[in-house]
């Protein structure tokens, strides 16, 4: 077991409500599941090394620090239909070649880049953020063609 990070899509207005219910949203969190049809939004513990690379490569998508704490916890982060089309629009204009160019194993373990496989696993593990990079790619073009906001789980 270990951190993952998963994205939601979901309305705005529903986003709306579980801002305002903030903190005790919670049990609604917990029930927030994808709909039919959805993209997954699951990234698994590769959701550093894709920080990682999405910064070194100036693409100003930040997995972790955007949104706003849901919930006490800070488990989970409102990202608001504008935050979502602009992250949709950055990661359309940034094939995974421009990413995978700024990944280097040993600089990724020493820098403490979670999850420090990628020594281990060379070119495995840039298979590996290859495959989540198209999830977050597919995800966030499919909740900003439908104007949608979304929820972000981090735990």
């Amino acid at each position: 077991m270990g951190v993952i990070l998963s994205f939601t899509k979901v309305t705005s207005e529903r986003l709306d409500r579980l801002v305002a219910a903030s903190p005790q949203a919670q049990e609604d969190l917990w029930r927030l599941e994808r709909a039919k049809g959805d993209p997954d939004g699951y990234l698994d513990k590769a959701w550093d090394g894709l920080r990682y690379l999405l910064e070194a490569a100036g693409t100003g998508v930040n997995l972790c620090d955007d949104g706003l704490p849901l919930d006490a916890d800070e488990e989970y982060y409102a990202w608001p239909a504008d935050l979502v089309g602009r992250t949709a629009e950055r990661l359309r204009a940034t094939p995974f070649a421009a990413l995978a160019v700024h990944y280097d194993p040993a600089a990724m373990d020493e820098a403490n880049i979670y999850p420090r496989i990628w020594v281990r696993d060379g070119d495995a593990g840039l298979g590996y953020l290859q495959f989540h990079y198209a999830t977050l790619a597919a995800f966030f073009a499919d909740a900003a063609k439908s104007g949608s906001a979304a929820v972000m789980h981090f735990g």
